[in-house]
């Protein structure tokens, strides 16, 4: 998935939002038309939203991987 910059005129889709889109969210493996356009202001709203759900663990307390037997460095 990625968030590229929207080329056309179009409208935000998210909600009853009908400003200017600003951003397209692009899927892996779908369509080649399949996407999300989103206004700036909706993708921030999206993006707090999605921050509060989701907290990533800080590097500190992450899980140390130890190395598997066949690998070499």
């Amino acid at each position: 998935m990625e968030i590229v910059d929207c080329k056309h005129n179009v409208r935000c889709e998210l909600g009853a939002c009908r400003a200017k889109a600003e951003h397209v969210v692009k899927f892996d493996r779908v369509g080649i038309r399949s996407g999300i356009f989103v206004c700036g202001k909706c993708l921030g709203e999206l993006y707090a939203a999605i921050g509060a759900r989701i907290v990533p663990k800080s590097v500190e307390t992450a899980k140390k991987r130890g190395r598997r037997s066949g690998d070499e460095a």
